[in-house]
């Protein structure tokens, strides 16, 4: 049994997300107050599309006072998702990702079944992602430019029913 709560994300979820999330971001690599409002309400804009989609799904992660440890996202792609974790700062460096990921990643396949392949994309210099993922059978595939025109390693794992 994990020590976090584990729930979807609903739409009040939104902010505290950006605050925790994505707030150091955009303070640090945006200085103009109209850039940083348009990136908040581009970042309200996406959550809110992609918690009613049915090709993404969104856990949250709270401890026992409810305060946002982490957060896990799945794009789904036919019988593939891509899989995305974020970690509260708070929370980082104490030995919680692989457990949330494998909560996570339980929930999701016991969910969705017909899912045959997990997809982690991951920055090259991410050393702790690419330990978690490789602990939780994942194996390096190949690397790809994404969307956002990074270059990410890929790591795989096929499921096996």
């Amino acid at each position: 049994m994990s020590r976090f709560k584990l729930r979807n994300m609903r739409e009040d979820d939104i902010e505290i997300i950006y605050k925790n999330l994505h707030l150091d971001f955009v303070n640090k690599y945006f200085k103009n107050n109209k850039e940083k409002k348009k990136i908040h309400d581009n970042h309200s804009e996406w959550y809110k599309t992609h918690i009613s989609s049915f090709d993404y799904l969104i856990y949250i992660f709270e401890d026992e006072e409810a305060n946002f440890v982490a957060m896990t996202s799945y794009e789904i792609l036919e019988d593939t998702a891509k899989i995305n974790i974020y970690l509260n700062k708070d929370y980082r460096n104490k030995g919680y990702s692989q457990e949330i990921l494998s909560e996570s990643i339980d929930k999701f396949l016991n969910d969705n079944k017909n899912i045959k392949t997990l997809k982690a994309c991951i920055l090259e210099e991410n050393l702790a992602s690419k330990k978690i993922f490789e602990n939780l059978s994942f194996i390096y595939d190949k690397k790809e430019i994404c969307r956002d025109e990074l270059e990410y390693l890929i790591y795989k794992k096929t499921i096996i029913i």
